[in-house]
């Protein structure tokens, strides 16, 4: 039987609020939740499965003190490769409990258990050296407090027994550390370890610690338990997936799978696999949501879950690859408050059930703004084919910023549910990557709406390898006309000249919306985006106008720009569609460039001459905006003429003169140029940018604000 009144509270889901990235990201505390000694009474008597799924429910409702809720930061020092690197990550305080600051209980539970709830709050579990160097960390230090071995150490009484045992210990030093210091040596750990994965029947539990008053661990690494095993001398410590190398971002699964860096925080090696196999428990990642405008410092998330979500974590950040603070969302979304104005700010969601947690969903950002947000950015490339990072929607939204516009963003799947109408929007950007015909690229839904947006006058970048092999080559009918009759082309061919993994390089067709910019390179798998192999050879029809081809292949074309009334619409409307995807031209100025002659062009009115863009006459380092920043900015520079091309310094310096970051480097195009500045790990304070040439130099000051 599963307790009901412990799910009272859960579905009682509170306005959303912000969590620090040193925080677990929980809901509040129900005033109705029981305490730690009512938990014990609650599920003494249930079996394994139920009394886990009450651990479960209880934790990821919130019903955990709140001295548990701060992480504290533990630092260590590594030489790898003659080099000292100082790592910080951030753990509960004690292990993981139930109840509140006066009444909680320290829970044992299954390896499995514990990985689930890790994985809901975005944390992990320790290894053996962590475990040595937060224990080392401890202020707080109890001596262990062993129960002699009996058929009933693996019972909620003999927990509870050394529960109370255990806050006697930690009651006797609360006056020189209060709750929430750092405790070590009441609990063995729960680790992970290379010694989960060796094929072994059944599978285990891996533990660690417990170490004595002079250091010395009782428990050495053990995996002779079977993984439904706990015993009262369990704990679990969860560590925070985000941790500091240096100066810099990154996460716990990332450094361990470093053959160098895992020395940071193993003592085994590389660990692949960090964490201990969970089976089919763990529902879908979240797929249709998504990110718009609330206000000027605020943006809205917007969901359709299922009917037994609970809540929603999402985990926001400021470039798209680490998520440091979180948030909590109820089942149909929330507000994101507090955040920088005219900055990206990205998200990925956790889907929460009273018996599961989801994966990560792709990554979706938007602008928080007053201004009013006009382009909407749709990720379609839902393949998971290699290098897909599920966040192109970084390359994308940064190129929208770059050229002063904000955005919000959707996945296809909250555009087919209606979460984000097309409609509402003037400019709408649709990532499909290599999406491709196992993936259906724009299925029915996805064309209809299309069709809608077009046929009212709705301004589309659409860009991806596979959408003409796919629609136009081994699509139904209806997708071959659609590809022809709204996205304006037809498939010609696979890849340039017949040849996967040859050509990289496309180059405007004179005359064209691209007219005179620079040959642009596009990823072969070495510059952060997916290895283009296959990019579509297109051509246009219908009035479609063929405006990029491939470099080095006669009449081969990657682009095809339109204007005009779509079938059935009587309001003109704007199209470009590329087969290369947007994401995989490099380097970010190109990027840029790109993006700007794609919004003149769809902005335009339609008819009209396209605005044409003059040569620069002067050198120009223009204000990065926005400025005052946090923690990213944008700075244009112009060179003068045309065919021209310079070479480029563009750095950052502190107030003492000192060199901070290498923006631009090398020889370029004239014409106008944006490069993006990301301070993340830098300090409040001004800095100056510094462009110089042969014959230029200019000085701009740049105030961060953290």
């Amino acid at each position: 039987m599963r307790l009901a009144a412990s799910l009272l509270f859960v579905v009682a889901l509170f306005s959303p609020f912000r969590s620090f990235s040193q925080t677990l990201p929980l809901p509040p505390r129900h005033a109705d939740a029981p305490k730690g000694s009512q938990f014990v009474k609650m599920i003494s008597m249930l079996p394994l499965a139920d009394r886990e799924y009450e651990i479960y429910s209880q934790i990821l409702a919130g019903n955990v003190p709140d001295f548990l809720r701060t992480l504290v930061p533990v630092t260590a020092d590594t030489i790898v490769g003659g080099t000292i690197h100082h790592v910080t990550f951030y753990v509960t305080a004690d292990y993981l409990a139930i109840g509140t600051n006066d009444d909680y209980f320290l829970t044992p539970m299954t390896p499995i258990l514990a990985q689930r709830i890790a994985n809901a709050l975005n944390c992990s579990l320790p290894t053996r050296k962590m475990v040595d160097t937060i224990y080392r960390a401890a202020t707080a230090k109890l001596a262990p407090s062993p129960i002699p071995p009996s058929a009933h150490m693996t019972t909620v009484p003999v927990f509870a027994q050394h529960n109370t045992m255990v806050r006697a210990q930690r009651d006797s030093q609360i006056a020189a550390h209060p709750l929430g210091a750092l405790v070590g040596g009441d609990k063995k750990d729960v680790i992970i370890s290379n010694v989960i994965y060796p094929s072994k029947s059944p599978k285990r539990v891996v533990i660690y610690g417990w170490h004595k008053l002079d250091g010395v661990r009782i428990q050495p690494l053990y995996d002779g338990h079977e993984e439904t095993y706990a015993d009262y001398s369990h704990g679990i410590r969860l560590v925070q997936n985000a941790v500091r190398i240096d100066t810099s971002s990154s996460t716990v699964a990332s450094v361990l799978a470093d053959p160098a860096l895992c020395r940071l925080l193993s003592d085994e090696g590389a660990v692949p696999n960090p964490g201990y196999p969970i089976g089919d428990l763990q529902l879908p990642p979240p797929r249709s949501f998504g990110v718009f405008r609330e206000d000027g410092r605020s943006l809205r998330i917007l969901l359709k879950g299922t009917n037994d979500t609970t809540h929603y974590i999402a985990y926001t950040g400021t470039d798209g690859v680490s998520f440091r603070d979180s948030l909590l969302l109820g089942p149909e979304g929330g507000v994101a408050a507090g955040l920088t104005a005219d900055s990206i700010c990205f998200f990925r969601l956790r889907a929460v059930t009273p018996s599961a947690a989801s994966p990560l969903s792709e990554v979706l950002a938007a602008v928080p703004s007053s201004r009013p947000h006009d382009v909407l950015i749709v990720n379609g490339f839902d393949r998971p084919s290699t290098g897909n990072t599920f966040d192109f929607v970084r390359q994308h939204g940064k190129a929208v910023l770059a050229n002063d516009r904000a955005f919000s963003s959707a996945t296809n799947d909250a555009v087919v549910a209606g979460i984000a109408p097309l409609a509402s929007y003037r400019i709408v950007d649709y990532i499909l990557g290599d999406e491709s015909t196992v993936d259906e690229t724009l299925n029915a839904d996805e064309q209809e709406a299309l069709k809608m947006f077009l046929e009212d006058g709705g301004r589309l970048l659409v860009s991806g390898s596979e959408i003409a092999w796919d629609l136009g080559k081994k699509g139904y009918a209806g997708d071959s006309i659609f590809y022809s009759q709204y996205l304006k082309a037809q498939y010609v061919n696979d890849a340039p000249g017949g040849q996967a993994g040859m050509y990289y390089d496309a180059e405007p067709v004179a005359g064209s919306i691209f007219d005179r910019m620079e040959i642009l390179h596009f990823d072969n798998g070495t510059h952060g985006a997916i290895n283009v192999r296959y990019p579509d050879v297109i051509s246009g029809v219908n009035g479609g106008v063929n405006c990029l081809a491939y470099s080095g292949v006669a009449d081969s074309y990657a682009g095809v720009s339109y204007q005009g009334t779509f079938p059935g619409g009587t309001t003109p409307g704007k199209l470009v569609n590329l087969g290369i995807p947007f994401e995989a031209f490099y380097p970010d100025t190109a990027r840029n460039a790109l993006m700007r002659r794609i919004l003149n062009f769809v902005d335009a009115p339609v008819g009209a001459m396209e605005k044409k863009i003059p040569a620069p006459a002067d050198f120009s380092l223009s204000q990065n905006f926005p400025n005052p920043f946090n923690p990213a900015t944008t700075i244009r520079f112009t060179l003068p003429g045309t065919g021209v091309r310079y070479r480029v310094s563009l750095r950052v310096f502190d107030v003492l003169g000192r060199m901070i970051a290498t923006l631009f480097e090398g020889e370029t195009a004239a014409g106008e140029h944006a490069v993006t500045f990301n301070a993340s790990s830098l300090p409040t304070g001004i800095y100056y940018c510094r462009m110089t040439t042969h014959s230029f130099s200019a000085t701009r000051a740049m105030q961060l604000i953290r």
